[in-house]
């Protein structure tokens, strides 16, 4: 049975769904997976599924989990099967879910069932974490998908505009940042703008804060692979008035949970030195996202054996993006790539979540093939 890949990218790529709507994706997909003769468990974390490739050994299973969401982006590319819906695949998940059918079309089509089972989990809503409802990973593991399936490994992968086709980034440790966000609401006192000093003025204090939140991490933190970014500020009610309220928030990233609790440490004894500077009140709000992805040493070191012999590995560091799969990395042994997309002729691409993102298509069958020999190592 031949494989087009390019059309099912192009159909996956035109059809794009955002999180825990992937009804027409989950239901294109688990008929692909039927066509190769895996079976396929439906309704899984809501709009999820699980195609599973029997092996000798029914016992245990190695996992390759492929999200499926897309993001809420209208696309400005001249694709000919561009989305026209108002969603994008702006972040490679088009080709992750493409790649997973043909590792499952590879697998399943050799001569022999595989030495264990391998289960290929198609997950919704990655992009939603941390948000209002779960994960699709949260929910996933909610709901036990490892257990039920005994996923004893799992693998996933992800596009990487920054690495050159035919790449496979590998990082040891944490792959993906742990993520949190922070909010701090500061309450002075309104008075007219000609007279300040009879008011306590929130915005200039808010103001005062996120620049000395910079400072104090930049000078009582070593170098690291860490950040702080405030991204919304939001004061005053009128151009003469001065502002009684202001809030401001944004979004942390480190190593791991221990990291983001230092750094929200830090940002909240900064604001309340500033507090007690500009004479205001400051309440100081911390929230987790996602912790960080982090890849087992033993497989990281098996997909580098596999990988180095054909020269395709190229050691990373950490990406200061998050992501869902870590709610699976804490369960189990898991390792994560890094897939390259730069074209070799290219200083730059589009970046992940753009509106002009576009992931070259050649990359795939190279995909297929690395992961599928990684996937076999892990049989064993």
């Amino acid at each position: 049975m031949l494989l087009d890949l390019n059309q099912i990218l192009h159909e996956l790529h035109a059809h794009p769904e955002t999180g825990f709507n992937e009804t027409w994706t989950s239901d294109y997909l688990s008929r692909k997976f039927r066509d190769f003769g895996l079976q396929v468990f439906e309704n899984i974390a809501k709009t999820g599924f699980a195609a599973i490739l029997p092996g000798r050994v029914r016992s245990r299973a190695v996992g390759y989990r492929a999200d499926m969401d897309a993001l809420p982006i209208r696309e400005q590319t001249d694709l000919p099967w561009a989305s026209q819906n108002g969603c994008m695949h702006a972040c490679g998940h088009d080709v992750h879910m493409t790649v997973a059918l043909g590792i499952a079309h590879e697998l399943a089509a050799a001569p022999e069932a595989p030495e264990c089972d391998v289960v290929f989990v198609l997950q919704p809503n990655e992009e939603g974490a941390p948000g209002d409802l779960p994960s699709g990973a949260e929910l996933m593991c909610r709901e036990g998908v490892l257990d039920h399936f005994g996923i004893r490994r799992m693998l996933a992968l992800h596009c990487d505009p920054g690495l050159e086709i035919g790449k496979f980034g590998v990082c040891r440790g944490a792959v993906w940042a742990a993520s949190g966000r922070f909010t701090v609401q500061v309450s002075g006192k309104s008075a007219h703008a000609a007279y300040p000093e009879r008011g306590r003025d929130a915005l200039w204090a808010a103001s005062e804060m996120v620049t000395a939140i910079y400072s104090a991490i930049q000078r009582q933190r070593p170098a690291a692979s860490e950040v702080v970014s405030v991204c919304k500020l939001n004061a005053g009610t009128a151009f003469n008035v001065i502002a009684g309220q202001a809030q401001f928030e944004g979004i942390m990233r480190g190593p791991s949970r221990q990291n983001l609790i230092e750094l929200g440490e830090i940002i909240r004894n900064t604001c309340q030195g500033v507090a007690r500077y500009c004479q205001v009140d400051v309440d100081y709000q911390q929230f987790w996202g996602a912790d960080a992805v982090i890849n087992d040493d033993e497989l990281t070191q098996i997909a580098l054996d596999t990988w180095q012999s054909s020269g395709v590995a190229q050691m990373i560091q950490m990406s200061m993006a998050s992501e869902d799969f870590s709610l699976f990395s804490k369960r189990i042994p898991c390792f994560y790539a890094m897939l390259g997309i730069r074209p070799h002729d290219a200083s730059m691409c589009p970046p992940l979540h753009a509106d002009n993102f576009i992931a070259d298509e050649s990359v795939i069958p190279g995909a297929i093939h690395q992961m599928t020999a990684l996937i076999r190592r892990l049989m064993n």
